[in-house]
């Protein structure tokens, strides 16, 4: 015999899925319907973050988000020789939990937001993982004393739309932004680049990106060109992800705009 589940367990259901059933001992679809019942529940999760601090002086904050499926421990080993030249850098996990399948195992990664084609559903997990990201810098920054024209937000792939997003809606917390492998999502972002305040930004890409084209990239160049930023389009050949080209751009690119001791 199966156990009944409690009122608490019950699952949300979509009305289009639900057919009528012919069964002797089923329901009328409406009928169905009625005795449903539809209850929500809240939950949380703790995400991890890494704070490499400067060796002296902070000169400049980096907060560098991961690509779709990572976390935030490999840009934490490929940027940490930075803390040698004064830059404090976080780098944190996305909120959300993604499997990762591989041919002979399974890992847990981290995402920035959910996407199935529901560009709605898109958008408003993007501001949700941007509220917590902003509460998290702002937390952790306060030991620094830097303020927002020494903070650089960087991200790779998906961090990279991340990072345009919310360093575009939010400039006087990121006047520095870094997208690697990634274009500008300038359709969530109509009256930001018309608003006359938006931050410095470095566009790092592979003309033969294997899984994100070029042309998207030199479109967002165009658009932030248009727009009025100070914005940069660096080329390299590292393919998609950041080896030594990217990071010798970046590095580049910092020491231009004076973040780097």
């Amino acid at each position: 015999m199966g156990t009944a589940l409690p009122a608490t367990g019950a699952i949300p259901y979509n009305r289009d899925s639900l057919q009528e059933s012919r069964s002797p001992y089923g329901y009328r679809q409406e009928d169905l319907l009625d005795r449903i019942q539809l209850n929500h529940r809240k939950f949380e999760d703790d995400v991890a973050w890494r704070w490499i601090p400067p060796e002296g002086k902070p000169t400049s904050c980096l907060v560098a988000l991961h690509g779709m499926g990572q976390d935030g421990s490999g840009l934490a080993r490929l940027l940490q020789h930075l803390s040698e030249r004064g830059v404090a850098l976080l780098t944190p996990d996305g909120p959300y939990r993604h499997e990762v399948r591989e041919r002979n195992t399974i890992r847990e990664g981290h995402s920035w937001y959910i996407y199935t084609g529901d560009q709605q559903r898109f958008l408003n997990s993007m501001q949700k993982s941007e509220k917590d990201l902003l509460g998290l810098v702002e937390t952790v920054l306060d030991s620094t004393g830097l303020d927002g024209s020494r903070t650089t937000l960087l991200g790779f792939s998906q961090g990279g739309y991340m990072a345009g997003f919310i360093a575009c809606r939010h400039p006087e917390r990121f006047a520095n932004c870094i997208i690697a492998s990634a274009r500008l999502k300038h359709e969530f972002l109509e009256d930001e680049l018309t608003s006359g305040k938006l931050p410095a930004v470095l566009l790092l890409h592979d003309e033969n990106d294997p899984l994100t084209q070029p042309d998207p990239v030199r479109e967002s160049m165009r658009i932030l060109s248009q727009s009025g930023a100070n914005v940069t389009l660096d080329w390299h050949s590292d393919g998609h992800r950041l080896g030594e080209g990217s990071i010798a751009s970046i590095e580049r690119w910092l020491e231009s705009r004076g973040l780097l001791g």
